[in-house]
C-alpha cells in the first residue's frame, strides 16, 4: 500500500513539474547590442561618432542600414530590440568595421578599434 502511494505521488509531482515548469519564465525574442568605439592609436573612446548597423557586409557598404546612432561621451552606442541575427557595424568617419551575432535575451557588447586615418565618406 505504501509503495503504490509513493508511486502515485511521484507520478503526480512529475506531471505537475512537466506541465507548469515554464509558466513563469519569459521567452525573450530580441537582444541588445552595445558598440564601444576606441581610437587604436590613442586608446581613447570616440564620442559623437555615428555608428551604422546593417544585416550584411554588402548592406553596410551599400548604405542599407537597419539603424544608425551616435556614440555618447563614453564612446558607447546602444542598439535595443534587435532580432537574433549577425549584424555588421561601421562608423561614419573611419574605414573599420566589425560584425557580431545578436542573441535573443542577451546583452552583447562589441568593441570597435578604429585605426585607419579619418576619411570622408560623402
Amino acid at each position: 500500500m505504501r509503495k503504490s502511494f509513493f508511486m502515485v505521488l511521484s507520478a503526480i509531482t512529475f506531471s505537475w513539474l512537466m506541465l507548469f515548469s515554464g509558466c513563469s519564465s519569459k521567452n525573450p525574442s530580441t537582444g541588445t547590442l552595445t558598440v564601444i568605439v576606441y581610437d587604436y592609436m590613442t586608446n581613447t573612446v570616440v564620442p559623437n561618432e555615428l555608428v551604422y548597423l546593417a544585416t550584411s557586409y554588402q548592406n553596410l557598404r551599400n548604405h542599407v542600414w537597419i539603424n544608425s546612432l551616435y556614440t555618447d561621451a563614453n564612446g558607447r552606442v546602444y542598439f535595443h530590440d534587435l532580432t537574433p541575427i549577425i549584424t555588421y557595424y561601421d562608423t561614419e568617419h573611419w574605414e573599420n568595421y566589425g560584425a557580431t551575432q545578436v542573441y535573443a535575451g542577451i546583452d552583447e557588447t562589441a568593441i570597435l578599434y578604429v585605426n585607419n586615418p579619418l576619411v570622408s565618406k560623402k
